[in-house]
């Protein structure tokens, strides 16, 4: 949704403005879009959460270990699953009515298909959080030590007698230069990750980097 300056304030202050943040796992979606709901009073709403919900866990660990690893028996059939339950949530979501709301997106919601995404960008002002060459080492180690659910599509190879670890960290950098496209397209402003984790910038400072310059 694309939005000058003046008509993002209106609709702040009439309580009808919808935010999604979109971008990789890990990036800082969660975090950032927590922060700002509780600092600005926005409803905040999580795609993961009801995800793993409807498939009856708990937590994002417990969610992530049933979707596994691309190189683990079953990755395909859970894949499909994951987007096809994903794809249900955003619709979900975007139908919730709320003031003032923050849609915290899945980081495949590129994968949510045409429709989903039409109605993403025609209802929210898109904020994609990018990572950028120095993100890159610490998704990678996260990835590992905080897994979370990723759909890898076709962009996970394994190369004869390469480890599965290894495949994986070679593999990261293609996935995520491919979704980086996709982010660019559905989004109306960008702010890196080193910026809304920088420890110097407060909450309010990114709740107006965010805005519409004019």
């Amino acid at each position: 949704m694309k939005l000058s300056l003046a008509e993002f304030e209106t609709r702040y202050n009439s309580g009808n403005l919808r935010l999604a943040f979109i971008g990789m796992s890990n990036i800082g979606k969660s975090y950032t879009a927590k922060r700002i709901a509780s600092q600005f009073d926005f409803t905040l709403v999580e795609v993961d959460k009801l995800i793993w919900e409807e498939l009856g866990h708990d937590d994002m660990a417990s969610f992530a270990e049933w979707q596994g690893q691309p190189y683990s028996q079953g990755y395909s059939e859970r894949e499909d699953k994951s987007i096809g339950l994903e794809t249900m949530a955003t619709q979900k979501a975007l139908g919730i009515n709320a003031s003032n709301m923050i849609l915290d997106t899945t980081g495949s919601v590129i994968y949510t298909g045409d429709d989903v995404l039409k109605e993403l960008r025609r209802t929210h002002y898109v904020v994609y959080i990018q990572a950028t060459k120095d993100t890159l080492e610490r998704l990678k180690l996260q990835y590992f030590q905080q897994p979370k659910p990723l759909i890898w599509k076709s962009y996970f190879e394994q190369e004869p007698g390469q480890s599965d670890k290894d495949a994986v960290l070679d593999s990261y950098p293609k996935l995520l230069e491919a979704r980086a496209k996709s982010y660019h397209a559905l989004a109306d402003t960008v702010l890196s990750s080193e910026f809304i984790l920088d420890p110097k910038q407060s909450v309010e400072d990114i709740f107006e980097k965010l805005k519409p310059s004019f």
